[in-house]
Parts: C-alpha cells; structure tokens; sequence
C-alpha cells in the first residue's frame, strides 16, 4: 500500500539519520550515510497524528548493527493503527545492508539495499519485494550536518515507488540536537506528498536521546498534524 510505504519512509529517515554525529560530540553516533559505531544503534520512534479527521498512531524502530568498519546490517520495522483502512493496521519492514562506497574529504557516501515486505500493497502485487537506497552525508562546519537519501522500491507485480529524504541537523553542545527534515514521496498510486518534520533531541550523560517534535504535509489541504516521541541511543545503554 503506497501511504505504508510513505510513511515508514519517514520512520526510516527519521529514524535513520545522524552518524555525523559521531565527529561532532561524544554523543551516539546515528546512521544516515554513515555507519554506527562499535555496539550498534537503537531508534524507537511512537507518532500520533490526524489525518482526515481521523487519528492514527505509528510505532517503529530503527536497529543498525555494524559488522565492519565499512558496512553494517540494518532492520527497520514500523506499524501503523488507524480508523480510514479495512483493517485498521498495516506494517512494512526492511532488512537490509548498508556498505559505504566513497568518503572524500568529510562526505561519506553509502548504499543500501535489502528486502522489503509489506502487509498490505496494491492490488497485483505481492507482500515481498526489494529496496535499494543511496545515502549521502556531510559534516558542515564544527556543529551541523546534512544527510541525503534517495530510495527505489519494487514488490513482485511490479509496484514501484521512489522517495527523497532531506536531513539537516544542529548539535549544540553535547545535550542537545535540533533536526530539521523534508520527505518528498512517489508512491506508487500516484499520490505524491511532501512533508516536514521538525525535531528537539536531548542526550543524557550516558549517550541516551530523548526526541520530541511535530511533523506536517506541506503539500494538499489537510495538514495531517502529528506529534513525535522518540529514544535514542546504544543496545544495553
């Protein structure tokens, strides 16, 4: 179903950012183009929003563990609870590797591709399929960031969708993180959107993040309001 897949884009990319860190300060380091570090990486996102009219809520994760200096192995689950399907739920996971295929002065660049399964697509196509995803990050100056990521998705049947992902990032001092994001979605049923999200992370001494924020579609007449609830950090943090 193309608004699944729209949305676990955003957990994704919400989710999966900010390795960048890592060079800036001693907090997590939080993916995106760059590879966790030792340990591994944890996100677990919960979102409740509206939209028309109707309330939905989102859970998802984010699990990225290294296995080389270069690549890692990244799960990324998200289910949605909602009053405008059959159902009332739907799902998406991906597992998938991400190995980093350039670093040129302090751009890192990554791809990423692995399997894809959604609980419930488009009339044709199967639960199972492919995504591939390029990754681009870049440190600016002592305390920013950027991070670009671009994504193709296939199921069998041939339903495809393409989506943009947009991260910019501010880490002042070492408590606290301000993201800035924009998702541009292709979805297969034709119904593009555009949305963004605006969020505040805290990290505790001991590298645990603490995110709040709210996310809205930029494009169309309803908002689709929602609020973001976050932590971050490292498995046995």
């Amino acid at each position: 179903m193309a608004g699944a897949q729209a949305k676990i884009g955003q957990a994704s990319a919400g989710l999966r950012l900010l390795t960048a860190l890592a060079a800036l300060a001693p907090t997590p380091a939080l993916a995106g183009a760059w590879i966790a570090p030792k340990g591994g990486q944890e996100i677990w996102t919960n979102v409740a929003g509206q939209r028309d009219g109707l309330t939905y809520y989102e859970s998802s994760s984010y699990i990225e563990q290294p296995i080389g200096h270069e690549t890692s192995l990244v799960l990324a689950p998200w289910v949605e609870q909602n009053y405008d399907t059959v159902d009332g739920w739907r799902a998406e996971a991906t597992l998938a590797a991400k190995h980093v295929v350039l670093r040129h002065d302090e751009t890192v660049v990554a791809i990423q591709a692995g399997a894809l399964w959604i609980s419930h697509p488009n009339e044709g196509c199967s639960e199972g399929g492919a995504e591939v995803r390029v990754l681009a990050g870049r440190p600016v100056g002592e305390h920013a960031f950027v991070n670009v990521e671009a994504a193709a998705r296939a199921l069998e049947g041939g339903c495809e969708s393409r989506r943009l992902d947009l991260t910019a990032g501010y880490h002042a001092g070492r408590s606290w993180l301000a993201l800035g994001q924009l998702y541009f979605d292709d979805p297969q049923d034709g119904q593009d959107s555009i949305k963004a999200e605006l969020t505040l992370v805290h990290f505790s001494r001991r590298g645990r993040g603490l995110q709040i924020g709210i996310r809205a579609r930029l494009d169309g007449d309803d908002a689709e309001p929602a609020l973001v609830l976050g932590v971050w950090g490292r498995p046995h943090s």
